[in-house]
């Protein structure tokens, strides 16, 4: 909720916006601990390690051999959550669209 205050301002009716703004916070934790899960289950930290020892160089064996955490992968997680965070975030917390009734005059124009 933090988020769409400081992005959006203090809305006119708070608790109506919490909760068109709570599915988006629970959508991005499942979506980022699926995708968590399913870059750990396809190795996706030593893919990107293998294909930058080949591209920068070779790197020791040993080195590859230690257990490491799944930096790689949480940095894919971070951009993808955020992403569908904002999107979502746009959508839910943006103006209604008034429409223009044919013959109306806009405020601005007559002056």
């Amino acid at each position: 909720m933090l988020q769409g205050l400081f992005v959006f301002g203090w809305p006119e009716q708070y608790f109506s916006s919490l909760l068109s703004n709570a599915p988006i916070g629970f959508t991005a934790m499942a979506l980022g601990t699926l995708l968590t899960g399913f870059l750990s289950r396809v190795r996706f930290d030593g893919m990107v390690e293998d294909l930058a020892a080949s591209a920068f160089g070779k790197v020791n064996d040993d080195d590859l051999k230690e257990e490491g955490g799944e930096f790689y992968a949480s940095l894919v997680v971070l951009v993808v959550t955020s992403v569908w965070t904002y999107l979502l975030s746009q959508y839910v917390n943006a103006a209604p669209v008034v429409e223009k009734v044919k013959g109306e005059k806009e405020p601005g124009k007559e002056l």
